[in-house]
């Protein structure tokens, strides 16, 4: 099977899966939800935008193998999302914390294969598989039940979500637009941003849980946030400029469109959310069960899924 295959199947079983756990997008069963999402179907297509032709013999031996792995580990995954938490349900989830950790050696390896001399957009690709592999420790804490450093349980399962979306998608597609505008400092400025923003978040978040107060949280939100902006603003861009009007590349401009309409909109949703660490005003309608429906969801489908498909009919 090929990557589009593959998250075909999986997104039958995604939606099947949805239908029978989910009765709300406000419910808590939705952040898994996106976690599968991820798994299943975004995953794959993530996968095969990393092609590089000057990697390491180690490292496409690692990208083969998980390409293997995928679906059938994800299968499990959406097996123990369905379980309570516990032994069972991490034992189940294993076989993803396996493929993460695969993920993350392959960009571990070609990072160091290729050094500095690697270009800036191929470094966000190695940083991006990197972070997958802390999102796969996160699922492995909560479908084991463990809560490290007590946080709440919601707050697992959002973390590993966070690390499959804004620690995969957005540093991979951040650097994809770094190639499609090698000489823009504005792309380049952006990614940056991205790879920094997305390690300071949890960062900030941990130091809030220690008691250091919510501001450096919130100031690595906002940061995260609008370079998140920066990087929608160049999928709009893409679109705009885009040659040709066969019904391929209206296709193309039109996915690329709304990855960078949906994107600017979630972080504009995370700046919001974000913002009251810094400033000490609540905004009552922000809540975490509104945030994780809408902001989710918006860059789940409109950004992820939307972003991957175009840049990928870009590639072919």
């Amino acid at each position: 099977m090929n990557a589009h295959q593959r998250a075909v199947a999986g997104g039958v079983v995604w939606a099947a899966w949805t239908a029978w756990r989910v009765p709300s997008f406000q419910h808590g069963a939705w952040a898994q939800a996106m976690l599968l999402f991820a798994a299943l179907v975004l995953v794959p297509l993530a996968l095969e935008l990393t092609d590089d032709q000057d990697e390491a013999d180690r490292a496409v031996w690692w990208v083969a193998w998980t390409r293997v792995a995928q679906l059938p580990a994800a299968l499990l995954l959406a097996w123990a999302c369905g379980l309570p938490a516990g032994g069972v349900a991490a034992l189940a989830a294993l076989p993803w914390v396996v493929v993460c950790g695969m993920i993350a050696t392959a960009g571990w390896l070609r990072a160091r294969h290729g050094g500095w001399r690697r270009s800036f957009d191929r470094v966000c690709g190695d940083l991006a598989f990197i972070f997958l592999g802390v999102g796969g420790t996160w699922v492995f804490a909560d479908r084991a039940g463990y809560r490290p450093l007590g946080f709440d349980e919601a707050i697992v399962t959002l973390t590993a979500v966070h690390f499959h979306f804004a620690g995969l998608l957005l540093p991979l597609l951040a650097g994809l637009t770094v190639r499609a505008f090698p000489e823009s400092r504005f792309a380049t400025r952006a990614a940056v941003g991205v790879l920094l923003g997305v390690p300071a978040v949890a960062a900030g978040i941990t130091a809030k849980q220690l008691g250091w107060g919510p501001a450096f949280e919130g100031a690595a939100g906002c940061g995260l946030a609008l370079a998140g902006s920066a990087v929608a603003v160049l999928h709009v861009r893409l679109a705009l400029e885009a040659n040709g009007n066969a019904n391929g590349a209206m296709v193309q401009r039109g996915l690329f469109f709304v990855a960078g309409v949906a994107l600017f909109f979630g972080m504009a949703l995370a700046a919001a959310y974000a913002a009251p660490g810094l400033s000490g005003a609540t905004m009552g309608w922000l809540t975490a069960p509104w945030m994780r429906a809408v902001h989710g969801t918006i860059n789940a489908v409109g950004f992820g899924l939307c972003g991957l498909l175009a840049w990928g009919q870009a590639r072919r």
